[in-house]
């Protein structure tokens, strides 16, 4: 059972204190809104009514014994005050923030948190990755540091068949780790020509490998 501070309890926040309070953790919340009482009734939840970023808040409900904060709140200010009152003044071991502007990622880590997440940037890779899915598999992908793994099939008709790895250029933040073709694994080298059907392992930085990505599912318009 993992002692939870949790600031913030709006469109993202109430359903995360519902699903821990479920899992019987022992949660704690912090929210400045009118929405005390129906976290009460619906969790089982401890409930303050104030601002995460307020240290005297944090005063009053033993914030030294808490495992992890998850500061969830729409404003990166109160995240950010959260953050460095969680981890300057009780130490608390782990801790989640929210980011509403991507921008704001590298201060919050600056200031403690061992996870930073911006949902807006979150939401639109889900949606990419999804259109990429049509003949691309995300097989790893973080943020920070900025690094992307994804295996691409060659459509028949690729544009790129023919063409040698050198021809293809993928840049010096990418490379091509290796290759399957008609179900064998090969480490392609320079004199290689690609194929239509071979499924290409691409690993490297984020934009690099979306780029080369790209021009690997090229088609040939005829």
């Amino acid at each position: 059972m993992l002692r939870v501070l949790v600031v913030g309890a709006g469109d993202i926040g109430f359903p995360i204190i519902h699903y821990l309070s479920s899992m019987e953790h022992k949660v704690t919340v912090i929210e400045i809104d009118k929405k005390c009482k129906e976290i009460s009734d619906k969790t089982d939840a401890t409930i303050f009514n104030g601002s995460g970023s307020d240290f005297g808040m944090w005063k009053t409900i033993r914030a030294e014994n808490m495992d992890v904060l998850m500061a969830l709140t729409s404003d990166d200010d109160v995240n950010m005050g959260a953050i460095r009152i969680a981890k300057e003044q009780f130490g608390v071991p782990f801790v989640i923030a929210r980011a509403r502007q991507p921008e704001n990622i590298p201060e919050m880590k600056r200031l403690g948190a061992d996870v930073a997440i911006c949902p807006s940037r979150e939401v639109r890779r889900l949606f990419l990755d999804a259109l990429e899915g049509l003949n691309v598999v995300i097989l790893c992908q973080y943020m920070s540091p900025d690094f992307k793994s994804v295996m691409v099939t060659i459509p028949i008709n690729g544009g790129v068949i023919g063409k040698t790895l050198k021809q293809l250029d993928v840049g010096e933040g990418c490379r091509v780790a290796s290759l399957i073709r008609d179900d064998k694994f090969m480490f392609p080298s320079d004199p290689f020509v690609f194929m239509g059907g071979d499924r290409v392992l691409l690993c490297g930085s984020t934009e690099c490998v979306e780029e080369s990505s790209n021009r690997l599912r090229q088609i040939e318009l005829t």
